[in-house]
């Protein structure tokens, strides 16, 4: 029977390939005698799950103990409005430093791998670095104005008409 044959009917009876042949002591095996493996391990397994989910005394203290002292610890912790606060600033001095950086390094990605194929040396490495720096530079400048005015409207917002004291 040719190759193709073999391989291309849909029901091989063979397991493997034919062109090998069966070897001494070795033959293929036919599909339908294949034994899934639960079946081969005969129960092996079974007792491991058991035992692995007994707990000894020592442990359930243990465990006892851990509850209490991560309670402890969520009650000591603070979400004062100076942390929230203190928080906030960080993260948008983050976000500024990061549009002036990542604005350097794109204009100068970009410039560098011009200047490779086009092959002008650092000409264009300088220009579009420049013109990163000036993005990276209008970026910062854009992200400062939408902090001033959120914190304008913030400030607005908490200060209400007729909240001011009725001696003045």
């Amino acid at each position: 029977m040719p190759l193709s044959r073999v391989l291309d009917t849909p029901h091989s009876p063979l397991y493997g390939s034919r062109g090998y042949g069966p070897f001494p002591g070795r033959e293929c095996r036919p599909i339908g005698h294949m034994e899934p493996m639960a079946k081969t391990a005969k129960g092996r397994g079974s007792d491991r799950t058991r035992k692995r989910n007994r707990k000894s005394p020592a442990q359930d203290d243990k465990l006892a103990d851990f509850d209490e002292r991560l309670g402890r610890a969520k009650g000591r912790r603070s979400d004062t409005p100076e942390a929230t606060a203190r928080g906030n600033a960080m993260g948008r001095a983050f976000r500024i430093s990061s549009e002036l950086v990542v604005g350097l390094f794109v204009g100068g990605l970009i410039g560098w791998q011009l200047d490779k194929w086009f092959d002008t040396s650092p000409v264009l490495l300088l220009l579009f670095f420049l013109l990163g720096a000036a993005a990276g530079i209008w970026n910062v400048i854009r992200v400062a104005l939408e902090m001033q005015s959120n914190a304008q409207d913030a400030d607005g917002a908490s200060k209400k008409p007729g909240s001011e004291p009725a001696g003045r």
